[in-house]
């Protein structure tokens, strides 16, 4: 079985040869890795999504300045500040005060006839026929990139203070959005298996707003989004990364027409348990493994009962692709290398 069809079997609530095994995220930090966890990432097998590419200007992307930082095309500065992602040090809309100011802001221009590259199509018909991997193609963040236009703490605000201007920046940022991935389908949807975007929508302990309000500044965009896609490609399945605990916003998450739920954590309190006894016939998830305590701070035998237990909740039935969703050098190469050689041979579905 190639990683291809394990991927979307598992994806379909059936069981393939094994699990489907992810490459963890690497966080970046000053201190590299050790060069056993380092040869082990360059040589392990991993399954994964093949990003299928091809547009040509895309205003999330982010280009390095003279001062250091970085700039994506809506204005958002960045800063590497030394671990993880580069963070927002400059949120061009943080100002505005009405409608009317984010109306007057110089939005990136988006012609839908110059998006997509003369070659998009071909160079997605050759990914299929040359590799045996499901293939990907990425949606831009709708509330992350709102928070970096306003600012995290003032876009909270405008949920309750000033929701118009809220959704002048979320129509604004969706018209963007959609009309990229619309471009890009057009062209290669047809050698596309997963269709991804990433927002996280909670902290540890609670997601960012409440249903209500979910349903009211977020859930339309997503559904419209979701359905003109399914409604154009129905093979097509949708993936939503989002970290905190949103356990509240999967029913809505799933009547979206999400497929694939990532990363689960533990430490979010996002039980496995319960989400494999309520929503396990109709989601799909990815991760699952505590990467904040037992993977950094656990024995090799502690690791082990840990993903063991992870596996005999999820696995059963297909619907789990596993994946130790982030790993740094804090993490030891022993209890790397047991999480996934478990994954590989305690996931099988033959033994």
């Amino acid at each position: 079985m190639n990683s291809r069809e394990r991927v979307l079997l598992a994806i379909n609530h059936q069981e393939p040869d094994r699990l489907p095994v992810f490459k963890p995220n690497i966080i970046q930090t000053y201190e590299p890795f050790s060069e056993e966890t380092q040869r082990f990432l360059d040589t392990f097998e991993f399954d994964r999504f093949q990003g299928i590419g091809g547009i040509r200007a895309n205003p999330a992307k982010k280009e390095k300045r003279d001062d250091g930082l970085l700039e994506d095309g809506y204005g958002c500065r960045y800063q590497y500040k030394g671990v993880g992602l580069p963070y927002c040090v400059h949120s061009p809309l943080a100002n505005a005060t009405t409608v009317d100011d984010v109306e007057r802001f110089a939005w990136p221009e988006i012609d839908a006839t110059h998006l997509v590259a003369p070659d998009a199509r071909e160079r997605a018909r050759a990914i299929r026929a040359q590799d045996d991997y499901a293939t990907n193609v990425g949606v831009g963040m709708l509330l992350h990139q709102c928070q970096y236009l306003r600012g995290f703490d003032q876009s909270m605000i405008d949920i309750k203070a000033d929701p118009d201007l809220l959704k002048a920046i979320l129509d604004h940022v969706y018209r963007i959005n959609s009309t990229l991935a619309m471009a890009l389908l057009e062209e290669v949807g047809d050698y596309v298996d997963i269709v991804s975007t990433g927002d996280d929508f909670g902290t540890s302990l609670a997601s960012y707003m409440s249903v209500d309000d979910f349903r009211t500044h977020i859930k339309p965009y997503c559904k419209d989004l979701f359905g003109r896609i399914r409604q154009r490609f129905p093979h097509i399945k949708f993936y939503l990364h989002s970290h905190g605990q949103i356990m509240d916003l999967i029913p809505d998450l799933i009547d979206c027409g999400v497929d694939i739920l990532n990363p689960i954590l533990p430490l979010d309190n996002m039980d496995p348990r319960r989400l494999k006894r309520q929503f396990g016939d109709r989601l799909a998830f990815q991760g699952g493994v505590d990467i904040e305590h037992i993977m950094v701070f656990g024995s090799v035998q502690d690791v082990e009962k840990h993903v063991k237990d992870v596996i005999d909740v999820l696995a059963p039935g297909g619907g789990f692709l596993f994946k130790a969703q982030a790993i740094s050098p804090l993490i030891p190469y022993e209890n790397v290398k047991r999480a996934y050689d478990l994954a590989v041979g305690y996931g099988s579905y033959d033994k």
